[in-house]
């Protein structure tokens, strides 16, 4: 993969580019690219008018403009911090494959497990030392989110010894007819709770 480096000013937005980000994200966004300098670099195709020709080699600052398919809010981050350029992939597609692109890249993407994402929050608190406000300022998520996945890690139920075979559930069928399933049902109402528990009381047999 060939990263470019190309001046923001050559970098155009999509007219179509439907993918939004809260100001707070946003904000989030450029505080993390201002502290580390990193971020994914931006996919990007020449526009029409540019000739093939003009792609520039690894490492090379690009001429020409470029319309970004990937990366608007990474592109509008690096504007907010001060950058005069952006790591750029570019690719070489038409129209078509841009709007293709344009459709799919931000929505491509799997959904968190909360137990996993509860795990990885808890190691990163231990190893940044940082309790949930802390970690809110560096994260996606809202201060109480990542108190609530930290207390999820805390909360998971540990594993119980198995039953004895004396204590396991048993099944136990037996027939009835319409009427006298009735009766039996309006009975054990008036005992209330689960049934099987009505139903022994029913029975007269202690638990």
């Amino acid at each position: 993969m060939n990263i470019t480096s190309i001046p923001l000013a050559q970098l155009r937005a999509h007219p179509l580019n439907s993918n939004v980000m809260h100001e707070q994200l946003l904000t989030k966004l450029v505080d993390h690219i201002e502290r580390s300098g990193q971020y994914p670099p931006l996919i990007v195709r020449r526009m029409d008018d540019q000739s093939p020709d003009a792609s520039p080699s690894e490492g090379d600052s690009a001429s020409g403009v470029y319309q970004v398919l990937d990366g608007h809010h990474r592109w509008l981050a690096l504007q907010r911090v001060g950058h005069e350029a952006a790591a750029c992939v570019v690719w070489d597609v038409d129209d078509a494959g841009a709007l293709l692109l344009l459709s799919t890249l931000n929505r491509l993407q799997g959904q968190d497990d909360p137990r996993k994402r509860s795990r990885l929050l808890c190691e990163l608190r231990e190893k940044l030392g940082q309790e949930a406000g802390a970690l809110a300022k560096l994260l996606p998520e809202s201060a109480e989110q990542v108190r609530k996945y930290l207390e999820l890690r805390e909360k998971l139920p540990q594993p119980q010894a198995p039953r004895g075979l004396g204590e396991m559930p048993v099944a136990v069928t037996f027939f009835l007819t319409g009427s006298q399933k009735a009766a039996l049902d309006a009975k054990l109402a008036t005992i209330g709770g689960p049934r099987e528990t009505a139903l022994m009381k029913l029975a007269t047999i202690e638990a």
